[in-house]
């Protein structure tokens, strides 16, 4: 019977732990209820003194959200009742918040944040950096195009043309559509650099391994409007920059289709390139003979 006794003790206690791990994350510890809605979130735009935060909830199964926003501060980690917050009233998902007031050149934590009756759920902390004070404006017109990135210096970035370039395939025939490499065949040319700042390097390397006119880095590098002659094709995120400061914005003059970048995507050992279509905003990666759009760009 004492034996008996023991064995049960250590049956209830295991039984507890088990239970007990079931209710926590294994790798950070937390409690996670299954009642709280799901929420993704990241930074949209942002310039010196504002930001907008694109969230969507997956709130499938469980209570009716009561309602959600996005909240911020200069200290890590930050929640809705204690730190700046702005609530969105509409309920919908997905969802974007910009608010402003912020200080330049701060580094800033942000994520969203949706209630219900079973408590708060907070998405992943995102973090961007302000930059200094400019005296430039997105969709500014300088340096033979649009402003679409400023750098934390508030003095520098980046300009797209202001028109899609097009070329003459013969004597008669005007397009405005150009493969990546213009080979029938797709190869990696190194350009996998995707960060804003990119584009240029890029560039250089796609038309040191395919050497022929008739691609869309060459098309820029030739282009010299405005009278310059540093154009290049923009990376993946320097193109994602045109469409969240100025498409997304009404302005930049971008068609709704899709757009090259400058980079170079390897999957399974075949190489593709990332493109952007901006009717919304995604990007996809294709086959490098196709036949996409491009805006050259430039720094300032």
């Amino acid at each position: 019977m004492k034996i008996f006794i023991n064995l049960s003790g250590v049956f209830l206690i295991a039984l507890l732990f088990i239970y007990g791990c079931s209710k926590f994350n294994d790798k950070k510890l937390t409690y996670i209820n299954p009642d709280l809605p799901i929420i993704m979130n990241f930074v949209d735009s942002t310039n010196d003194s504002s930001c907008t935060i694109t969230a969507k909830i997956d709130n499938a199964g469980k209570p009716k959200i009561i309602y959600q926003g996005v909240c911020w501060d200069t200290a890590p980690n930050p929640i809705y009742d204690s730190s700046s917050h702005k609530k969105d009233t509409t309920t919908r998902s997905p969802f974007s918040i910009s608010f402003s007031g912020l200080k330049p050149r701060t580094l800033y934590y942000a994520r969203a944040f949706a209630v219900n009756s079973a408590g708060v759920a907070y998405g992943e902390q995102v973090t961007f950096m302000t930059p200094a004070k400019s005296s430039f404006t997105f969709g500014q017109y300088y340096a033979g195009g649009f402003v679409f990135y400023i750098d934390s210096t508030g003095n520098h970035g980046l300009v797209c043309d202001t028109t899609d370039l097009t070329y003459y395939t013969d004597s008669t025939h005007l397009t405005d559509s150009i493969q990546w490499s213009g080979k029938k065949v797709s190869d990696n040319s190194g350009a996998t650099a995707t960060a804003i700042g990119t584009g240029a390097s890029n560039t250089h390397k796609i038309i040191t391994t395919f050497n022929t006119v008739n691609n869309a880095a060459t098309l820029c590098v030739n282009y010299t409007g405005g009278g310059y002659n540093d154009w290049f094709l923009p990376s993946k995120e320097e193109l994602n920059a045109i469409y969240a400061n100025l498409t997304a914005k009404g302005l930049g003059n971008m068609s709704p289709t899709n757009y090259w970048s400058s980079s170079n995507y390897i999957s399974k050992g075949i190489s593709y390139a990332w493109s952007q279509y901006f009717s919304n905003g995604n990007q996809y990666y294709f086959n490098q003979y196709f036949y996409l759009n491009v805006r050259a760009v430039r720094t300032f």
